[in-house]
């Protein structure tokens, strides 16, 4: 497959704004206008209903895995893999059917990288749990993952090529972190426990 037609591909599969579709098959409404406005997984969970939350997060998952086997089994190079997980998160993000907005593609590129680099993923929590523990707050504690990702993925991965991917893909989710419209931040004020929230009702806005 040509690198071109790949990185294509993966955008459209990105693309899919699969919060908004399970959102409107269930309410009728638009995710857009609920709650944080994010589309993607916590919003519609918080707005809409757990399991739709959990249906959201397991197709934004397939996005990412789907976008990296595409690369491994038609092109192969670490160049085209990182580039279609790429592609496949900046379609979620940028979505050609929602007028180029979106929802953040965290779980789209967590689940390409565990495919990826399953040793990055687990450091990448130990990093995140320490700056949790030293910080205090998830929210911070999150900034300093992504601003040290693209080390952590050229030291586990031994490449140069995963410090620029690494880059780009931290950059894409530092544009969009805002504590205006995190979701788990919301959730933390709702609710006194996770176990709560898991529990709980959704609460609409």
């Amino acid at each position: 497959m040509n690198l071109y037609l790949l990185i294509a591909l993966c955008y459209l599969i990105g693309s899919i704004p699969v919060a908004w579709i399970i959102t409107w098959l269930v309410t009728g409404k638009d995710l857009r206008k609920l709650g944080s406005g994010n589309v993607g997984v916590m919003n519609v969970a918080l707005q809409v209903a757990r399991w739709a939350g959990l249906l959201v997060f397991l197709g934004e998952a397939a996005k990412g895995m789907l976008a990296v086997i595409l690369a491994q089994r038609f092109v192969g190079d670490p160049l085209a893999i990182g580039l279609g997980l790429l592609a496949a998160v900046a379609g979620t993000r940028w979505s050609i059917w929602m007028g180029f907005t979106g929802g953040r593609g965290n779980t789209t590129g967590a689940a390409g990288l565990l495919l990826i680099a399953p040793q990055a993923i687990l450091v990448g929590i130990l990093a995140w749990s320490t700056a949790r523990v030293l910080l205090g707050k998830s929210f911070l504690a999150t900034r300093v993952l992504l601003i040290a990702m693209p080390v952590l993925l050229g030291l586990v991965m031994e490449s140069w090529w995963y410090v620029l991917f690494g880059a780009i893909l931290s950059g894409i989710y530092l544009s969009s972190q805002d504590t205006k419209t995190d979701d788990h931040l919301m959730i933390k004020e709702r609710w006194p426990s996770l176990w709560a929230f898991l529990t709980g009702p959704p609460r609409r806005s």
